[in-house]
């Protein structure tokens, strides 16, 4: 997870999207984003290839693709395990992998798969068409899959997902090379969607389906070596992949400088960095958020929320932040986002509050919100603006401190009102952000259910025109902002240290994930200035 000079750095990531050509992001992005690696077609020297060195911050990694959810390990798991579609490098747009082809049936109810021939695992073991049905219904049965929910456009995949229906029931078919869904709605961005790790092909022997094949894993490193089965493995160039982990952001800049790591996570040191060129930022298609859990009585209650959005001293909240964030949707093309949450009055949000209080026969002075945070000095300060400002309309603020690493997993269970997120969009489309807040979603953390809200997604599937659909989507945003669910603080921006004069296919982008089997080295050509031949 590396941050810098974001909202809640280092916290509650959660994995990655693909890239939106928009404005904000063109506007914004430092580095090279499609640099002229995708326009040579210079062969690439295999003599040159060697181990590629990463250092990143410490992580408590969960490698198991069906319930990993950060985007750190999304780099590795997308490594390692591969479905039918992959992110592509450059873009992010969907390249087949396991799928030589497909189909969409003329309804566009119906998509149907071909299976590379010969795909084979780490293991040796063949990749089918059932491999991949296989590995979908289990992820579907696993009450740990957060991104199960995502599948529930195929039809019987809800029921059995939420214990109503059977296996056998799920419309997902398999014949020899051929998988073929029946889906509940249309879904245009079917195929972005199962670019994630998530839906890759997950062999009961664990062996890898990626370019790359987990060697070992200590607390301290991760070795990839290159998977030999893999069906492009004359196109993965890189042998083998040492994932260096350490807090040690000193150490970071001096590995980089001295040559000893080729890519260094954004917690290195950037000033002791010798090479600024090598400083690579980039906008992210994500929003760092506040939310509520909707387990009180009280802060349930849509006019007790909005009281205190009311009160919230946005500007101070936002400041220092490079891309603030009024809407919970990222800006993206073709995208009217409905009226932002920027607005502050401590006096209207006591009279919010009251009138609240009093439509429910509440006598008390003080209403207790709490606040769950990772255990850091800077979100505990964050929580003492909030706190300040709350206390003045008679709410006060209690915070709960949790470590950071076990911040993510412990939503579920910790006895708190409000908690921190950060999310990237996992495909191109402002659904992937509204999909958090659809009703009995296994990514629904919050538990807040709107039907209207439910309805205007529903909509939006059955709209093939563009514009008609981005409305209904902004529609159904709004009602979420309206009903004071989330407070939304920041777009995050990623920032990584790698030289792309000796690393190639390399890009940055609103993902912040970089296909390892994409990258290569390059032949870095010496010059000497200020020479005088003779």
């Amino acid at each position: 997870m590396d941050w810098t000079n974001n909202f809640f750095a280092n916290i509650a990531k959660k994995s990655a999207g693909a890239f939106f050509a928009c404005v904000f992001f063109l506007a914004f992005n430092c580095s090279a984003a499609f640099g002229d690696d995708f326009l040579k077609t210079d062969k690439i020297d295999e003599s040159l290839q060697r181990e590629l060195v990463i250092f990143h911050s410490m992580a408590n990694l969960n490698l198991d693709p069906h319930t990993s959810a950060y985007v750190f390990e999304a780099q590795i798991l997308n490594s390692v395990y591969e479905g039918l579609f992959s992110y592509n490098a450059a873009s992010l747009e969907p390249d087949n992998a396991l799928a030589k082809d497909f189909r969409i049936s003329r309804d566009k109810f119906r998509w149907t798969f071909t299976i590379r021939e010969g795909a084979k695992s780490s293991s040796g073991k063949e990749i089918t068409a059932q491999t991949i049905k296989d590995s979908w219904l289990n992820l579907i049965a696993n009450k740990g899959a957060y991104y199960s929910s995502l599948l529930d456009v195929i039809k019987g995949a809800r029921d059995y997902r939420l214990g109503n229906g059977k296996r056998e029931n799920v419309a997902i078919y398999a014949n020899g090379s051929k998988l073929s869904v029946e889906l509940t709605k249309p879904t245009s961005h079917f195929n972005k969607l199962l670019c994630h790790h998530a839906f890759s092909a997950v062999l009961d022997d664990s062996s890898a389906s990626g370019a790359y094949m987990i060697e070992s894993v200590t607390p301290f490193k991760i070795l990839l070596k290159k998977n030999p089965n893999y069906w492009n493995a004359e196109q993965v160039h890189i042998p083998s992949v040492a994932i260096h982990l350490t807090d040690d952001s000193t150490a970071k800049a001096h590995a980089f400088n001295t040559g000893a790591a080729d890519w260094c996570d954004g917690s290195t040191e950037i000033k002791k960095i010798l090479d600024k060129k090598a400083i690579q930022l980039s906008a992210e298609f994500g929003t760092e958020y506040l939310f509520f859990k909707n387990d009180s009585k009280i802060w349930s209650e849509p006019d007790f929320r909005n009281a205190v959005l009311t009160a919230i001293p946005w500007k101070q909240l936002r400041d220092g932040n490079m891309f603030p964030a009024e809407t919970l949707v990222c800006p993206s093309a073709g995208y009217k986002s409905p009226e932002g949450l920027n607005y502050t009055d401590a006096e209207e949000a006591k009279l919010l509050l009251d009138a609240a209080k009093q439509k429910r026969g509440i006598t008390s002075e003080k209403l207790e919100l709490v606040f769950a945070i990772p255990d850091t000095d800077f979100l505990s300060n964050r929580a003492e603006l909030l706190r300040g400002a709350l206390e003045e309309i008679g709410v006060e603020l209690k915070t709960v401190k949790i470590p950071q690493q076990l911040y993510l997993a412990s939503i579920a269970t910790t006895q708190a009102d409000l908690f921190l997120y950060t999310w990237i969009g996992d495909y191109s489309d402002p659904l992937a952000f509204l999909e958090l807040f659809r009703g009995n979603s296994s990514m629904n953390d919050s538990k807040w259910i709107d039907s209207n809200f439910d309805q205007l997604l529903d909509q939006a599937a059955f709209t093939n025109e563009s514009k008609e659909r981005n409305s209904l989507l902004a529609k159904a945003e709004d009602i979420l902002l309206s009903s004071g669910e989330v407070i939304p603080i920041s777009h995050p921006v990623t920032c990584a240290i790698i030289d792309l004069n000796v690393v190639g296919g390399w890009v940055s982008n609103a993902m912040d994930i970089h296909p390892l089997k994409s990258l290569y080295f390059k032949k870095v050509e010496e010059t000497f200035k200020n020479v005088v031949m003779r």
